[in-house]
């Protein structure tokens, strides 16, 4: 996490680019409050508390078979 809370313009204009939206300039500003205001709770988050949770899906390239793998070739 960076040091600062704060989201700056250049960062909502690479969002809004990235999001394929348009933001005119004069609304730069009031979004940059908005971001700023939603990711405050999960940027001041410490994330050594958190428990680790195992992910409900694991996702192979190759699978190779196993007992809980089955394979299908077409």
């Amino acid at each position: 996490m960076r040091g600062s809370e704060q989201v700056t313009l250049e960062e909502v204009k690479e969002r809004a680019r990235l999001a394929g939206l348009e933001i005119p300039p004069e609304r730069l500003e009031l979004v940059r409050g908005f971001v700023s205001d939603a990711l405050r709770p999960i940027r001041t988050l410490d994330s050594g508390l958190l428990r680790e949770v195992e992910p409900a899906a694991v996702f192979m390239a190759r699978p190779q078979p196993g007992p809980d793998v089955s394979v299908h070739e077409s």
